[in-house]
């Protein structure tokens, strides 16, 4: 089952949050989400290691961050995201880039059987898009207090997943409340010869979902 999301509060919440600074900002793509069982989405292994890393705002805003690719037996790659947020402040966004390769029809977050380093259960956000912004690709998923959907001190985001065809590497996420806390996790990437075709795919992704 999927969920749907408000173009106008995703839109809205990122501009209003500044994760983009002062670059020109192209209307996100604004993509559902999938519930799924981790052990029903097709994994064969992992692709690489589990990246945990903390995350600290001034002393106002702490937590950590998860993430691990895992091979797919279609060949391609699951990315697994997952923020602890142990507070004061509450958590509205977590964005991730740059993530090459994105499919709006692949991404989803887990609801049992997370794998080791992935704490059960946690908040499902209220909006999800993708960003093509200016030498970088933002996959930024949204928990607005406005909307109570926040993820206060003590809890976790769910297990969020993406999929792409590219293999891992190692790329950013920001973790955003009243500050902006940056950590390192598993991102992929294109080969060479593939990024050419990525950005003439990307731009057509863009047009077909403005369409």
């Amino acid at each position: 089952m999927k969920r749907t999301t408000n173009l106008a509060i995703v839109a809205i919440f990122l501009c209003t949050l500044g994760l983009v600074g002062d670059r020109t900002v192209a209307a996100p793509i604004i993509f559902n989400l999938d519930a799924e069982d981790f052990s029903n989405l097709g994994v064969t292994g992992a692709a690489s290691a589990l990246v945990t890393q903390g995350y600290n705002y001034s002393g106002t805003f702490t937590g950590s961050v998860a993430s691990q690719a895992f091979s797919l037996d279609t060949g391609e790659y699951l990315y697994l995201y997952q923020a602890d947020n142990y507070g004061p402040s509450s958590l509205e966004v977590f964005a991730i880039f740059p993530f090459a390769g994105f499919d709006p029809d692949k991404a989803g977050y887990v609801t049992a059987n997370e794998p080791a380093g992935f704490l059960p259960g946690g908040y499902v956000p209220a909006g999800q898009s993708y960003d093509n912004l200016p030498a970088v690709l933002v996959v930024s998923f949204q928990y607005p207090t406005f909307l109570a959907t926040h993820v206060p001190a003590g809890e976790h985001t769910a297990s969020l997943y993406l999929i792409s065809p590219y293999g891992p590497t190692m790329g950013e996420a920001h973790v955003i409340d009243g500050g902006t806390a940056g950590v390192e996790v598993v991102v992929p990437v294109p080969e060479p010869g593939a990024l050419a075709l990525l950005a003439v795919g990307t731009v057509a992704l863009i047009r077909r979902r403005r369409r």
